[in-house]
Protein backbone atom coordinates (compact mmCIF):
# COMPACT_ATOMS: atom_id res chain seq x y z
CA UNK A 1 0.00 0.00 0.00
CA UNK A 2 1.41 3.37 -0.78
CA UNK A 3 2.18 5.63 2.39
CA UNK A 4 -0.29 9.10 1.94
CA UNK A 5 2.59 11.32 3.37
CA UNK A 6 5.57 8.98 1.44
CA UNK A 7 7.15 7.42 4.15
CA UNK A 8 6.72 3.68 4.62
CA UNK A 9 3.72 1.99 6.76
CA UNK A 10 6.64 1.14 9.94
CA UNK A 11 5.60 3.35 12.94
CA UNK A 12 3.36 2.01 15.66
CA UNK A 13 1.86 3.74 18.46
CA UNK A 14 1.55 6.88 16.24
CA UNK A 15 -1.76 7.29 17.41
CA UNK A 16 -2.52 6.55 20.75
CA UNK A 17 -3.95 8.77 22.41
CA UNK A 18 -7.20 8.34 20.00
CA UNK A 19 -7.56 4.23 21.10
CA UNK A 20 -7.04 5.21 25.01
CA UNK A 21 -10.59 7.10 25.90
CA UNK A 22 -9.18 8.32 29.17
CA UNK A 23 -5.95 10.24 27.74
CA UNK A 24 -7.60 12.59 25.18
CA UNK A 25 -9.92 14.28 27.11
CA UNK A 26 -12.80 14.13 25.93
CA UNK A 27 -16.15 15.88 26.29
CA UNK A 28 -19.15 14.61 24.61
CA UNK A 29 -19.07 15.61 21.17
CA UNK A 30 -15.96 13.54 20.84
CA UNK A 31 -17.21 9.84 19.90
CA UNK A 32 -14.64 7.31 18.80
CA UNK A 33 -16.48 3.62 19.34
CA UNK A 34 -14.34 1.74 17.27
CA UNK A 35 -10.76 3.24 17.74
CA UNK A 36 -11.60 2.83 21.36
CA UNK A 37 -12.42 -0.71 21.37
CA UNK A 38 -8.66 -1.41 20.37
CA UNK A 39 -6.69 -2.59 23.55
CA UNK A 40 -3.15 -1.27 23.49
CA UNK A 41 -2.46 -4.04 25.71
CA UNK A 42 -3.81 -7.25 23.75
CA UNK A 43 -4.16 -8.06 20.63
CA UNK A 44 -7.53 -6.99 18.78
CA UNK A 45 -8.88 -8.57 15.54
CA UNK A 46 -11.87 -6.35 13.39
CA UNK A 47 -13.06 -8.54 10.48
CA UNK A 48 -14.36 -6.19 7.10
CA UNK A 49 -17.59 -5.32 8.91
CA UNK A 50 -16.56 -2.58 11.11
CA UNK A 51 -14.47 -0.82 8.80
CA UNK A 52 -16.79 2.06 7.63
CA UNK A 53 -17.37 2.53 11.41
CA UNK A 54 -13.47 2.51 11.99
CA UNK A 55 -13.43 5.03 8.83
CA UNK A 56 -15.88 7.63 10.22
CA UNK A 57 -13.58 7.64 13.46
CA UNK A 58 -10.58 8.49 11.74
CA UNK A 59 -12.24 10.80 9.96
CA UNK A 60 -13.18 12.34 12.77
CA UNK A 61 -9.87 11.96 14.62
CA UNK A 62 -7.92 13.31 11.38
CA UNK A 63 -8.83 17.19 12.07
CA UNK A 64 -7.62 16.75 16.13
CA UNK A 65 -4.46 15.39 15.32
CA UNK A 66 -1.12 16.73 15.94
CA UNK A 67 0.58 17.47 12.83
CA UNK A 68 3.45 15.24 12.52
CA UNK A 69 3.60 11.33 13.28
CA UNK A 70 0.16 11.34 14.83
CA UNK A 71 -1.60 12.70 11.44
CA UNK A 72 0.64 10.92 9.67
CA UNK A 73 0.04 7.43 11.41
CA UNK A 74 -4.29 8.48 11.06
CA UNK A 75 -3.55 8.79 7.35
CA UNK A 76 -1.78 5.57 6.74
CA UNK A 77 -4.68 3.68 9.05
CA UNK A 78 -7.19 5.22 7.20
CA UNK A 79 -5.29 3.77 3.81
CA UNK A 80 -5.40 0.28 5.46
CA UNK A 81 -8.89 0.47 6.33
CA UNK A 82 -10.22 1.61 2.83
CA UNK A 83 -7.81 -1.37 0.99
CA UNK A 84 -9.31 -4.20 3.61
CA UNK A 85 -12.81 -2.98 3.66
CA UNK A 86 -12.89 -3.94 -0.23
CA UNK A 87 -11.71 -7.37 1.03
CA UNK A 88 -14.23 -9.16 2.30
CA UNK A 89 -12.14 -12.16 3.95
CA UNK A 90 -10.05 -9.38 5.48
CA UNK A 91 -8.97 -8.57 9.00
CA UNK A 92 -6.94 -5.94 10.37
CA UNK A 93 -5.00 -6.80 13.54
CA UNK A 94 -3.67 -4.89 16.16
CA UNK A 95 -1.02 -6.14 18.05
CA UNK A 96 -1.03 -4.84 22.37
CA UNK A 97 1.58 -4.48 23.89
Amino acid sequence: MPDPSGGTFDAAGDFDRFIDESSFGRDDSWDLPTLSRIDPYADTEMAVDVRTALLADIEQAIPEAKPGPELRGLLRLRVMAETCRGTHDSVMVWLGD
